[in-house]
């Protein structure tokens, strides 16, 4: 039997945002003015957590042409991407056909 090998890739926005709405959702003193050890313990944990990710090795050997794939693949704008999506599964409604519209003709020099 094959061990079992966890990989973790943190998704870093992800981790900016837990971290902001946990530092901004809690406050930094109790309503009794003694300071929140739990909001703070939470920002440390999460802080930790990721260091720990930050320090596996991937047990996989690198492959060339994935590598080569990810350094060269163009990456998209947001509105590139949202374009994409209605090209995959049209827009639904007049609000989204709109956006279509303007978005092909924006990116694409299309009506």
């Amino acid at each position: 039997m094959l061990p079992l090998v966890l990989i973790v890739i943190p998704f870093f926005s992800l981790l900016i945002k837990d971290i902001y709405f946990l530092n901004e959702g809690c406050a930094n003193r109790l309503p009794n003015g003694h300071v929140n050890f739990e909001k703070f313990w939470e920002l440390a944990k999460q802080v930790s957590e990721f260091m720990t990710w930050k320090q596996v090795e991937c047990p996989f050997e690198r492959d060339r042409k994935i590598l080569q794939y990810l350094l060269t693949v163009p990456v998209f704008s947001e509105d590139a991407l949202y374009l994409a999506s209605y090209e995959s599964e049209g827009p639904e409604n007049h609000i989204e056909k709109d956006r279509w519209k303007t978005l092909r003709s924006t990116l694409l020099g299309r009506v």
